[in-house]
C-alpha cells in the first residue's frame, strides 16, 4: 500500500495546475451565431459586445470609423428605422492572416441590406473590426 506522504506532492501539483487549464475561448463559429442573433434580433447593444474598440462602420453609403459607443447608437437608429425580419448568411471564409469574414442578406424595413462583416482575433477573442449594411439593389 502506499503511504499517503507519497502522493502528497502529486494531490499538490495537481491542484496547482488545475487552474491553469482554461476554458476554450469562443471560436470564430460560435461568435458568428451570436452576431447572428443580435442582428437577427436588431440588437444593437448586443451586437456591441463584438466591436473592436474602434469599428469601421458602413451603413448605406456613409462609411467612417467609429468607437464602439458610436457605432451602437448608429445601430440603434438604423434598426429603429428598418426593424428587422430575417438575416441570412451567404458566405464564409478566412484570410492568411486568421481573418473571419461573412457575407449575407438582411430583410429589414421595407427592403433587403447586404450585409458584410469581417472577424479579427483581438487578446484571443474574435471581434468586429469591420460591419457593412448596404441596400440591395
Amino acid at each position: 500500500m502506499t503511504h499517503p506522504w507519497k502522493i502528497l506532492p502529486l494531490l499538490l501539483l495537481a491542484m496547482v495546475l488545475l487552474p491553469f487549464h482554461s476554458i476554450p475561448e469562443p471560436g470564430p463559429d460560435d461568435t458568428n451565431k451570436q452576431i447572428v442573433a443580435a442582428l437577427t434580433a436588431g440588437n444593437a447593444v448586443a451586437l456591441s459586445d463584438y466591436f473592436n474598440a474602434m469599428v469601421d462602420l458602413g451603413i448605406s453609403g456613409n462609411e467612417d470609423t467609429y468607437s464602439k459607443t458610436q457605432a451602437t447608437q448608429i445601430l440603434k437608429d438604423f434598426f429603429t428605422k428598418n426593424p428587422v425580419k430575417s438575416v441570412k448568411i451567404t458566405r464564409q471564409g478566412s484570410s492568411t492572416d486568421g481573418s473571419q469574414f461573412s457575407i449575407g442578406e438582411m430583410q429589414a424595413g421595407s427592403g433587403t441590406f447586404r450585409i458584410y462583416y469581417l472577424l479579427k482575433k483581438i487578446s484571443g477573442k474574435f471581434l468586429i473590426q469591420q460591419l457593412q449594411i448596404q441596400k440591395a439593389n
